[in-house]
């Protein structure tokens, strides 16, 4: 195994062990940072997710993925968007989740819907090993929150509304 397959492998397991503490902390009762708060709140809005979180460090990748979606990076994808609404930055952000629901998307769609746009960025960080293009970032978002841009996902029927 290379040093760049150690890191990852690495990485991989303290992000599930950041996520099962925090799971396990707030079940508790206990103190979290706002960063971690909203973290435990998106959790619980993926119902769905809800038996994988007190468990992620026993589990393989396999036993994680949901219909073809890895859940931690559902979840993490889903705060990190959270975190720019809070924090304000890009401002954007925020702006893009306001016109989608003035579109008709909840709220919890339109934290997807700039979610995926995120993930697409984060793909091209990777593959091309490039920096965040904040510039690029925030025009994706405005071209997505421009009216028509958006329709409501379909729902496959095992979907559970959030």
């Amino acid at each position: 195994m290379n040093q760049t397959q150690d890191i990852n492998r690495e990485l991989k397991a303290l992000t599930r062990q950041r996520i099962r503490l925090t799971w396990e902390i707030a079940q508790l009762g206990g103190p979290l940072s706002d960063e971690d708060a909203r973290l435990v709140e998106v959790m619980r809005e993926h119902s769905e997710y809800a038996d994988l979180w007190g468990r992620l460090d026993d589990l393989t990748d396999a036993q994680i993925e949901r219909d073809g979606t890895n859940p931690i990076m559902h979840v993490t994808i889903h705060q990190t968007i959270e975190n720019q609404i809070a924090g304000g930055d890009p401002e954007q952000t925020g702006r893009t989740v306001e016109a989608l629901m003035r579109q008709g998307l909840s709220r919890h769609e339109a934290i997807h819907r700039v979610g995926e746009v995120l993930a697409g960025e984060i793909y091209h960080i990777l593959k091309e090993k490039r920096p965040f293009d904040e510039a690029g970032f925030v025009r994706k978002l405005r071209r997505l929150a421009k009216p028509g841009a958006v329709r409501p996902h379909r729902r496959r029927p095992s979907q559970k509304r959030r």
